[in-house]
């Protein structure tokens, strides 16, 4: 039996907000708040197919009118990925000591199996729920303000080193003219223009911006090839070989499932009758296939920084930009063409954090779905420039350090959705009471997920191996080896059951 409830709501500035929601009778009721603006002005957006809604869930009735087509889950993704920041990850490698092949079989593996996280995370869409919004039946509608914080850590964070990856090869390209942080302001600020406008725009937008780099990873292959050696590095031997191919997986491993906080909220519109398996190969296609192709190029790049002494002071002075303009200077004056074109891929590869910077925030709670969506998109915009620009005196630590850090939390977000999906919601979509997206009171605390999450970032201590720090079981082995994620699984995945179950007999949620 269903009811409807009328709230109305005291806003600041002595305005109202009142409306309707359909609720069960049996799931007691929840909050949910519309954003502020006069109606004539967002008639206009509409208009213009700028997006005016938060993180409210997308009826079946608002997706019918209005739906995403499956294959801008492809290329959505594909454009994201088809950038110099993954050409960047690939290089990491071959600064840890690995020869090419190593790297390349490490590239391949490891993506493989990766990127089918965030494409199984992306079927999340069919909910009409953003992740970080889904995240609040696992994590508990306050537990899940620590998704929200690390979520708006590690878009921001990535904003910034996609950024500082396009500014490294605009620097090259103007031969020091451009500084790193003109290049960063530029990208940033064309990402937020974009984001601002809103998902319409980003997937139309997103069908076609793959293309350019693509064009320029191809020329680059073609132009650079007898500059790459396979040879070029002898990988270590021994323990030390297994802690630099366990810290390079780390990385790589990082890059993949960085996505996962984020994947589902392209998919929102996607008509409710999609098939789930269409949105998961469109979406792991669009994520392995480039990523495993830059990122392949990468470490061909760094390999020839080894026996090209011109290459290696390139590399020195601009980071990637360097090496990637040695190896396009045979397609002369239309290297330069190019190079513009690498470095602007890192618009399409930023606009899903700046896009899902704001979509996070919002989740703070109902004060934060009174924020327009534009506005913490301006913040995460800002956020980014401040970052990016202190960063880049420090890039290769910062990468290195930072892909290792998010991929300890991200890790612990995927166990415990996964647990609670399988264990306690016994694999059944029916399980979960949509209307409760907004309501504590009917969503758990989340003491089981903090709990997790505490046990998780325990292990990560433990095996983490970065510059300025290796945990006590990481430096036993060779060197110091990045084991931080695979003891962040097992300790979360062992903590989460145990705590969620006690949290469950205790509150009944």
């Amino acid at each position: 039996m269903s009811t409807k409830l009328d709230f109305t709501i005291d806003a600041e500035m002595n305005s109202k907000l009142s409306f309707e929601t359909p609720l069960n009778d049996e799931i007691g009721h929840g909050i949910i708040e519309k954003p502020p603006g006069s109606p004539n002005f967002k008639s206009w957006l509409k208009k213009l197919s700028v997006e005016t809604s938060g993180i409210e869930r997308v009826t079946d009735e608002q997706r019918a009118k209005n739906p995403s087509k499956v294959w801008n889950a492809c290329t959505f993704w594909m454009s994201a990925n088809m950038a110099v920041a993954t050409l960047n990850t690939g290089m990491v490698g071959g600064s840890m000591g690995l020869a090419f092949w190593d790297c390349s079989a490490i590239i391949i593996v490891v993506n493989v199996f990766s990127c089918l996280l965030p494409a199984w995370t992306a079927t999340f869409g069919l909910t009409g729920l953003r992740m970080t919004t889904f995240s609040r039946y696992s994590f508990g509608y306050w537990g899940n303000l620590l998704v929200v914080i690390f979520s708006m850590i590690s878009t921001t964070g990535w904003n910034a080193i996609n950024s500082i990856s396009g500014a490294s090869v605009l620097y090259a390209l103007s031969d020091g003219k451009c500084p790193h942080w003109v290049g960063v302001i530029i990208i940033c600020t064309t990402v937020w223009i974009i984001c601002a406008l809103g998902i319409t725009w980003i997937h139309r937008l997103d069908a076609f911006l793959w293309i350019p780099p693509f064009i320029v990873w191809c020329v680059a292959a073609g132009t650079g090839a007898k500059h790459f050696s396979g040879s070029a590095i002898s990988s270590p031997t021994g323990v030390n070989a297994a802690a630099s191919a366990l810290s390079f997986i780390a990385v790589i491993f990082s890059f993949a499932v960085s996505w996962i906080n984020c994947a589902a909220d392209y998919n929102v519109k996607m008509p409710v009758n999609t098939p789930r398996y269409k949105i998961f190969t469109a979406t792991y296609i669009g994520i392995a296939v480039p990523t495993i192709l830059v990122q392949t190029l990468g470490a061909a790049l760094f390999s020839g920084t080894e026996v090209n002494p011109a290459w290696k002071s390139a590399y020195l002075d601009a980071g990637v930009g360097g090496p990637l303009k040695m190896a396009l200077l045979p397609a002369g004056g239309f290297s330069k063409f190019l190079l513009v074109l690498a470095g602007l891929s890192s618009i399409p590869n930023n606009i899903p954090n700046n896009y899902s910077f704001a979509m996070h925030a919002q989740n703070f709670g109902p004060w934060a779905l009174r924020v327009p969506r534009i506005a913490f998109v301006t913040f995460g915009f800002v956020a980014a420039i401040t970052v990016g620009c202190c960063a880049a005196a420090f890039f290769e630590d910062t990468l290195q350090t930072f892909l290792s850090i998010i991929g300890y939390w991200t890790i612990v977000h995927l166990v415990v959705i996964i647990e609670e999906h399988i264990i306690f919601r016994r694999s059944r979509w029916s399980n979960y009471d949509w209307n409760a997206w907004a309501s504590w009171e009917l969503l758990p605390f989340g003491w089981g997920a903090i709990a997790s999450f505490a046990f998780g970032f325990l292990g990560a201590a433990l095996g983490m191996k970065v510059r300025w720090y290796t945990g006590p079981i990481a430096g036993l082995i060779g060197r110091g080896a990045n084991v931080g994620h695979e003891l962040t699984f097992g300790f979360a995945g062992l903590a989460f059951p145990v705590f969620r179950w006690v949290e469950k007999r205790w509150t009944g949620k």
